[in-house]
């Protein structure tokens, strides 16, 4: 392993392994910073918070070929979403990442299961079974998953999904990736969302299958931790026997597969409940119509035990990088980070945030807010006559209360987003003559550029759900306020984001929901700059001062 010694070495590297034609403001000085933070300061890992227009993924990346050109090391890089995985497959001027996903996005190539899902193939449901396409890459007609894999293991630079990385950590080494000298993580503001469905699960007796005539009832509603965790423990015995019986069957029907994935998912899971309560670990459980489900309060040893345990060093990314406990939250308290904030590039001017309070948005108060927002809606459709409008709805509920409350004329030039299908109806909007859409939860890993948007309105403050078992007991036992108000922060923020995607765009937001007063004026450690900058930019009280002028 080489030593990195100086500042000039590394800005010398990242000429040298720099994709694109020329660099972004910024982004030069930022990799170098990176770098010499981790490998030079020994700074566990950094925080870097960029804003849309940064080029977050080409600032990774380099970081990644920096540490491969000067230490001959590797790194994972990873998101939550695949959508992210896929324009990184799709960017020329990342042709060399080798990215890798789940095996059921891959189609089987060998004759007896041409098409299948590699996760449903012959490999999968015959013990034993060798497969002459397993170690060729694809390139070469290799399988699609298992030669990608191999791709990756010889790579400098492994690109991934949370979920994959995670589950690594539970695959005998022989099977799975070794760790790597730096973990890089795009959109962390969703590692403890993410990490709570790995982790969390759900006590369905339709869904699990094992019969459970064979193991006494399940305790009530009622019954304490202590109970349930007896009941589990018992689950489990059942579990491990079923998961057990078909691993060793050499043939297993494509039904038999599909069990013995279901169960060994949830076998982990119980597992884990189980574990933690032996050591006074903190759970919360949640009945509802004969499902339980079952959360971990905190989450961040979880995600040390699959996730930081598998680098040495993390570069944590995001538009929006949490403030307050989160890298407590995360399992990093103890880790000593380094911030490095990118400015935006993009002028203020051309994406204010209005304040145009309507009323209060809460359960109470909603019905009497409701007609006032629709008419707010009216109004800003009709002064952006002609320009396509986004509005965030927070929950269908709200959607349809809003659609119904519209004038005949709005409804007329509205979409619904449709629940069942959520990105198919975002594009049929695209391609449509409506100026409106209003949608629920897409304030992230979406791109409304240029003509897609020209306005938007954030109808509701998104703070967490208070009847939530887990929420409950943060705010009620821990007085955890601060937790709460950031994730309504952290929302409201990649909401905004969504409107304005390059230098030349524009696009406003208004907030309409009297909550964001007080999240804002009283929380305002927990906002990024680029966004405090941006509200009220320029703009008057008067309606038709709203936008500013040089737009139109």
């Amino acid at each position: 392993m080489t030593e990195i010694e100086d500042r000039d070495q590394i800005e010398e590297a990242v000429e040298q392994v720099w994709p694109a034609p020329s660099f972004r403001k910024h982004q030069k000085e930022t990799i170098v910073e990176i770098v010499e933070a981790l490998f030079i300061d020994d700074y566990d890992g950094v925080a870097l918070s960029a804003p849309t227009g940064a080029g977050k993924s080409l600032i990774l990346y380099t970081v990644s070929k920096v540490l491969a050109e000067l230490r001959n090391e590797k790194t994972f890089s990873t998101t939550p979403l695949n959508t992210l995985i896929d324009q990184i497959e799709n960017d020329s001027l990342l042709d060399d990442a080798v990215t890798l996903k789940g095996k059921n996005n891959y189609d089987c190539v060998h004759p007896m299961d041409r098409g299948k899902s590699v996760d449903d193939a012959i490999c999968q449901r015959m013990t034993g079974f060798d497969c002459e396409y397993k170690d060729e890459y694809p390139s070469e007609g290799g399988c699609p998953y298992y030669g990608q894999k191999a791709l990756g293991e010889v790579s400098d630079t492994l690109v991934t999904n949370l979920s994959y990385l995670m589950t690594n950590a539970m695959i005998p080494s022989e099977y799975g990736f070794e760790p790597r000298t730096l973990l890089e993580i795009d959109e962390v503001q969703n590692v403890e969302d993410f990490a709570l469905q790995f982790i969390g699960f759900t006590i369905n007796e339709e869904r699990i299958p094992i019969d459970f005539d064979k193991i006494q009832r399940k305790p009530g509603p009622r019954s304490s931790m202590e109970e349930m965790t007896e009941w589990l423990e018992i689950l489990l015995g059942q579990l491990i026997n079923k998961t057990n019986r078909l691993s060793s069957q050499q043939n297993r029907t494509t039904a038999e597969n599909n069990e013995l994935k279901k169960l060994k998912r949830i076998k982990h899971r119980v597992i884990n409940f189980t574990e933690d309560q032996k050591k006074g670990k903190h759970w919360t459980k949640t009945h509802d119509d004969g499902k339980i489900q079952f959360e971990p309060v905190f989450i961040g040893r979880f995600i040390d035990r699959f996730l930081w345990s598998q680098a040495e060093k993390y570069v944590l990314s995001s538009a929006t990088i949490p403030k307050g406990d989160f890298l407590e939250e995360i399992g990093l308290g103890d880790a000593d980070i380094k911030r490095v904030n990118v400015p935006s590039t993009f002028p203020k001017e051309r994406r204010p945030v209005i304040t145009d309070y309507v009323g209060k948005m809460t359960r109470d108060e909603r019905r009497a807010t409701m007609p006032k927002m629709a008419d707010k809606i009216e109004e800003l459709a009709n002064h952006h006559q002609g320009e396509p409008g986004f509005v965030h709805c927070n929950s269908y509920n709200i959607m349809e209360d809003l659609y119904e409350y519209l004038p005949k004329s709005i409804q007329r030039r509205t979409m619904k987003q449709d629940p069942d299908d959520r990105e198919g109806s975002l594009e049929k909007w695209f391609r449509s003559n409506k100026q409106i859409f209003l949608s629920v939860a897409m304030s992230e890993g979406i791109s409304l550029d240029d003509e897609r948007t020209r306005w938007q309105a954030v109808i509701k403050a998104s703070y967490p759900f208070v009847g939530d078992e887990r929420v409950s007991y943060r705010l009620n036992e821990l007085n955890d306020w601060n937790w709460y108000n950031n994730q309504a922060a952290i929302d409201l923020q990649q909401a905004v984001g969504r409107g304005m995607r390059s230098k030349s765009d524009y696009c406003t937001t208004y907030l309409l929901d009297s909550s964001f007063k007080s999240l804002i004026n009283r929380n305002r450690n927990l906002f990024e700059d680029w966004f405090l900058e941006s509200i009220n930019c320029g703009v008057s009280d008067e309606m038709d001062a709203l936008v500013p002028e040089s737009k139109f």
